[in-house]
């Protein structure tokens, strides 16, 4: 392994668990700044791996996040962040199609991210942590691709859950 590819997935470890850490946390302004930080080394992580899509995805989410905190996050800002960072990211794209996935992700949460449905979220959780699931691992950033798949697992879990203690609710009435 070349030093690139171990300092990259490094900082990307360090990131995913401060995504660990902001799952234990029970204050949502501390789940916020736990994710920032998060999301900062996830950038750094994907400027070593040559990951430019996703750094610009990344730091998409984390204007999205700050200006969620200032509660500035509205349709019309949601749709210039979208579009600022898709023509930015479609510009510097160097990943090929591949590149892409990140740009879709980031897209499709930040239109999405409102949902009050606890089971659609997690749908929208699976489905754009699979996007950054496979762009994680064609950019070698295996330490964020396992943590994508745990949280993958750990949502389709809670939804396999939610069900059968629908049925047992239904069964038992």
């Amino acid at each position: 392994m070349n030093k690139t590819l171990i300092i990259g997935n490094a900082v990307a470890l360090l990131a995913s668990l401060f995504m660990v850490y902001s799952g234990i946390l029970k204050k949502k302004n501390q789940i916020l700044i736990a994710q920032n930080v998060q999301i900062i080394l996830l950038i750094i992580s994907n400027i070593i791996l040559g990951g430019i899509s996703g750094a610009i995805s990344n730091t998409a989410g984390l204007i999205r996040n700050l200006l969620y905190q200032k509660k500035w996050l509205k349709m019309p800002i949601k749709i210039a962040l979208t579009l600022i960072s898709s023509i930015i990211a479609i510009k510097l794209n160097t990943e090929g199609i591949i590149g892409y996935l990140p740009l879709l992700a980031n897209a499709v949460y930040i239109f999405l991210m409102d949902l009050k449905d606890v089971k659609k979220f997690k749908l929208l959780l699976i489905a754009t942590m699979t996007m950054w699931l496979i762009y994680d691992t064609l950019i070698k950033s295996y330490t964020s691709a396992t943590f994508d798949f745990a949280t993958i697992v750990a949502n389709i879990v809670v939804l396999i859950k939610m069900q059968t203690n629908k049925d047992k609710i239904i069964n038992e009435k």
